[in-house]
């Protein structure tokens, strides 16, 4: 039994490139430490007018767990538009896209945050039916505010 865990887990780690099977001596770089590529940092984004007027700013929409989940990036331009914006249930940040039923957050989404200015804060909107995919443009939705399309990452 003991010797089966030991196989198994030896597998694993030689699957996953954290083990290698190099002549006795020779030292392999294992892959997660090969110099990679750095990309290019894209300029900060600016806000519009309406971000402006309504105290929040989209930094960015991105993938995260696998496609399971959406990361959308908000920054405080101004705490009191952004508190009273967000400070109401019905204003609950919500994900248009296309024809698909919007993504919602979940409930306890904003809780604790403190939206002082300066401050960015995120929201991860669980992928219902994989609806979002990188490349597409959503719309963030706020009450009767849409902030948008923004290209997910």
């Amino acid at each position: 039994m003991r010797l089966t865990w030991v196989v198994a887990v030896g597998l694993v780690l030689l699957q996953s490139g954290c083990a290698n099977l190099g002549a006795p001596g020779q030292i392999v770089p294992l892959p997660m430490f090969v110099q990679q590529e750095r990309k290019e940092v894209s300029p900060p984004v600016q806000a519009s007018e309406l971000e402006i007027s309504l105290g929040i700013q989209v930094l960015q929409v991105g993938m995260s767990g696998g496609g399971g989940l959406v990361d959308v990036r908000f920054k405080v331009l101004d705490s009191a538009k952004a508190r009273a914006l967000l400070g109401k249930a019905a204003n609950s940040p919500e994900l248009l896209v296309d024809q698909a039923p919007p993504l919602v957050a979940p409930h306890h989404a904003l809780r604790g945050a403190r939206l002082n200015r300066g401050e960015v804060f995120y929201i991860l909107f669980p992928n219902a039916r994989a609806s979002v995919k990188a490349g597409v443009d959503v719309t963030v939705a706020m009450g009767e505010a849409r902030l948008g399309p923004v290209r997910v990452q």
